[in-house]
């Protein structure tokens, strides 16, 4: 057996040991009710913060993003950030039993531009104009359930998604995921995927925030951010239109506040460039009024600063 096979065997047990893992830890949460769990959620991550899960990048990213809070201020906020992403998990795992038809708008208090969209048109008009449409979202609130809200309207969204490196960790969340989402996206080079899918009528949910590997820097809370260009790009160079919105929590366990905005992103400067930096920059702004409104439902634990050198 040569080191390679050896190697692709170790990588196979772990793999099958994180699935199982994984698996038992799902079908445990699910046997609970989803207010007991939702409470254990919160605290499981209040335990992993206190023994130091992701916490120097939390911290640092708080001291970049609010430098006038003081020591405590940011460590609470930290902690209640992985509480908020532990509460986030157990949602979209009971997010069947949860939401139905009948009690949606009480789970889903949908606000603001979307609200009076709503009122105008109705879910008819909804989904007869939702087509061709690039649905933009972040890593706040809960990022996951948004595809599911619109399902529930009646809109179809093919979110992009990175596959994890286990295949059977990657198989388990798929399923779960589709319970609301009847396809992804692969996101390694999902671009020209997109663009036929977009332009075939499709929708596609995209989430823009994180650091990218070759995308434009624009402010982000006062320091310069790489920022996937692709919104900007599909908006600019294709006409595709794009709705920015987030799905946020309001007070205790699945109560969600739904807010959301048609943008008319078109730029023709005659300059490439800047009207892609342009585009790119506001929507990191409205992203960023959102997280100030909610800042403990934000995943500080990305590096989000890395490439621009801000972390050090």
């Amino acid at each position: 057996m040569n080191w390679f096979t050896r190697l692709n065997r170790r990588y196979l047990i772990r793999y099958r040991i994180e699935y199982v893992l994984a698996l038992l830890l799902f079908q445990l949460l699910r046997s609970m009710s989803p207010q007991f769990a939702w409470r254990l959620a919160r605290g499981i991550g209040a335990l992993l913060f206190r023994m130091g899960l992701r916490r120097k990048t939390l911290l640092t990213n708080l001291a970049i993003a609010f430098p006038d809070l003081s020591d405590k201020e940011r460590e609470d906020l930290a902690r209640r950030s992985v509480e908020h992403f532990c509460s986030m998990v157990v949602d979209v795992l009971f997010q069947r039993r949860m939401v139905r038809r009948s009690n949606f708008y009480q789970r889903f208090d949908i606000t603001g531009w979307a609200r009076d969209y709503l009122k105008r048109h109705g879910e008819e008009g909804l989904r007869e104009r939702s087509h061709g449409v690039l649905f933009v979202t972040a890593h706040l609130g809960n990022w996951e359930l948004a595809s599911g809200f619109f399902s529930m309207l009646g809109v179809s969204i093919a979110p992009v998604y990175r596959s994890p490196q286990n295949p059977f960790i990657d198989k388990l969340v798929r399923k779960i995921r589709l319970d609301s989402q009847y396809e992804t996206i692969e996101k390694r080079g999902a671009v020209r995927t997109m663009i036929d899918h977009l332009e075939a009528g499709g929708n596609i949910g995209f989430l823009f925030d994180q650091e990218a590997g070759h995308g434009l820097y624009v402010p982000f809370f006062g320091k310069p951010a790489c920022t996937h260009k692709t919104p900007a790009v599909l908006a600019r160079n294709y006409g595709i239109r794009v709705m920015f919105g987030v799905v946020v929590r309001r007070g205790d366990f699945f109560k969600y506040e739904a807010r959301g905005e048609l943008l008319d992103l078109q730029r023709e400067s005659g300059n490439a460039d800047a009207d892609l930096t342009a585009i790119t920059r506001d929507l990191m702004a409205r992203l960023e009024d959102d997280i100030r409104d909610v800042p403990e439902q934000y995943f500080w634990m990305h590096r989000r600063w890395k490439r621009s050198g801000v972390h050090g």
